[in-house]
């Protein structure tokens, strides 16, 4: 199967489950199809950029965290803009597969996993990098958080033109508060992971005694 037949399909069992649009489009004349993802490209480059033009973020007058995080936000709809066109053109690669053959063997597939609780989602399933990964990118985004708390919440008590004495205070406060924060931070993973590590090996454990018994039969 090619990267292309794989990424139709991924995208039929997440996005069309209904097959609505799969079949919609295979039941189109080829020059009708290709006129359909031409328009569809069009459409979407002239909205994003007329949204672009219109909403002009940094001109409203809200926190810089909110507006970066709007920013990538917007940054996440053009990627999945591009996803969602790429999963639609990779849909003539496989007109000719028996697709019902497919879903059905998927979704044996499906009930299999969420039966053995094998989920990518679950942390137990995931690799320890992307583990790691995942907790520093909330660790980040708490961080931001509590940054933009609290240097809104110091210049709107003491105004833009704070004392030295004071704004020395507020640095020893904000250093004292943050490594608080993330020490608690860790603290709570470490026991998360903690747990998530002996699910890990309970599971491998078991895993040799369900494979005898199967055998037995």
């Amino acid at each position: 199967m090619s990267l292309t037949q794989k990424l139709a399909l991924t995208w039929l069992t997440t996005f069309d489950k209904s097959l609505f649009l799969f079949r919609s489009l295979k039941g189109l004349n080829t020059i009708f199809r290709y006129s359909f993802y031409i328009s569809l490209v069009l459409a979407l480059c002239f909205v994003i950029l007329k949204f672009e033009a219109i909403i002009n973020i940094r001109a409203y007058d809200i926190p810089i965290f909110i507006q970066n995080l709007l920013i990538v936000l917007g940054l996440g709809v053009k990627f999945l803009t591009i996803i969602f066109t790429i999963g639609i053109f990779s849909y003539e690669s496989i007109y000719n597969l028996d697709i019902n053959k497919y879903l059905k063997e998927q979704k044996q597939k499906e009930e299999f996993i969420k039966k053995k609780k094998l989920q990518k989602f679950r942390l137990r399933n995931m690799n320890i990098l992307l583990r790691v990964v995942i907790y520093l990118g909330i660790w980040c985004f708490l961080y931001l958080l509590f940054e933009d708390i609290l240097i809104s919440s110091f210049f709107s008590v003491y105004g833009e033109t704070p004392s030295k004495e004071i704004y020395i205070k507020f640095l020893i406060d904000y250093d004292l508060t943050i490594k608080y924060f993330t020490a608690i931070y860790l603290i709570s993973i470490t026991i998360l992971d903690y747990f998530v590590r002996k699910k890990i090996k309970a599971k491998n454990q078991k895993f040799p005694q369900e494979t005898k018994t199967n055998t037995g039969e």
